[in-house]
């Protein structure tokens, strides 16, 4: 294993000496700001993300993709500074546009949503044009307040300014009690596609579960909570930060329960000594509700 031991990690791998990467190399800048959070009217906070993020991916093995002679080369730029935010929002462009230019993957960690436009201008004014998606809750079409940029704002101004054509703009899991009418309308009147979470995960869900459980005349359903992701089901014995939402897996039960196949149903693994203001408890709850309220007449 090159060198690396016989139990590596990602920090055992990320180098320093940026002015080496080239072609195929990966390299990560942190742009630590929530300035344009707090002009957006959120909580600030994401601005300390950067070096967490570095912390846990230092410790985490690599996987099995990443052995053998052809290592992947990873660099950290480290992080950009400015005296103010649009001072930040030009020197990460800069540091994007150059690294692009290398022909290096660049990941960024922020950092507010604001950094994303620095970034995405960073990568266009290194090459030719390409879409972009916006995997989020929420639009981030807001205009600018008080002629300033904020976290609101990256994919107005980067359509408005001709960085990325509205054409070839998806915003995906946008949630609807958090997109104004007014915003969904002006993503669309540029050409660009809005799916909607609820429209994703009832789809997703109702397919998989479906071919799942195709052969099965009838069947007793037993959900152990632990395969919620532990942000919505954060009381249970065995918790991961991947898994089905809250949603999905309300969605799973209504499914199972229509369904008329379901003989029997039961719910494990919550662990009350380890909920947050009865999350896990109240989902369960409201899994049992659903399984009885979806039961056929």
């Amino acid at each position: 294993m090159n060198k690396l031991g016989d139990d590596p990690r990602f920090g055992d791998l990320i180098r320093s000496d940026v002015a080496s990467a080239q072609a195929g190399d990966v390299v990560i800048v942190g742009v630590p700001t929530d300035e344009g959070v707090r002009r957006n009217g959120g909580r600030v906070g994401a601005a300390q993300a950067p070096d967490e993020i570095r912390k846990y991916l230092r410790k985490i093995a690599l996987p099995l993709s990443m052995y053998g002679d052809h290592q992947k080369q990873i660099f950290d730029h480290g992080n950009i500074s400015g005296a103010t935010l649009e001072e930040i929002h030009d020197n990460a462009c800069a540091a994007a546009a150059t690294y692009s230019r290398r022909g290096c993957f660049v990941i960024g960690l922020g950092g507010g949503h604001d950094v994303t436009y620095p970034l995405v201008k960073g990568h266009r004014e290194a090459g030719a044009p390409f879409g972009l998606m916006n995997i989020d809750a929420h639009l981030d079409v807001r205009q600018k307040k008080n002629g300033l940029h904020h976290s609101g704002s990256s994919f107005r101004l980067l359509i408005e300014e001709g960085i990325v054509s509205g054409t070839d703009f998806v915003e995906f899991g946008i949630q609807p009690l958090a997109a104004a009418k007014a915003h969904a309308d002006w993503v669309t009147d540029q050409g660009g596609h809005i799916h909607y979470l609820y429209a994703i995960q009832a789809e997703a869900v109702e397919r998989n579960f479906g071919i799942a459980t195709a052969a099965l005349e009838s069947y007793y359903l037993s959900f152990d909570i632990d395969s919620v992701r532990a942000s919505d089901a954060p009381g249970c014995s065995a918790p991961s930060p991947v898994g089905f939402t809250a949603e999905e897996a309300l969605a799973m039960c209504a499914i199972a329960a229509a369904s008329g196949k379901l003989r029997g149903f039961d719910i494990v693994e919550t662990n009350p000594l380890f909920d947050i203001d009865g999350h896990t408890s109240r989902l369960a709850a409201m899994m049992i509700a659903t399984v009885i309220a979806s039961i056929p007449q």
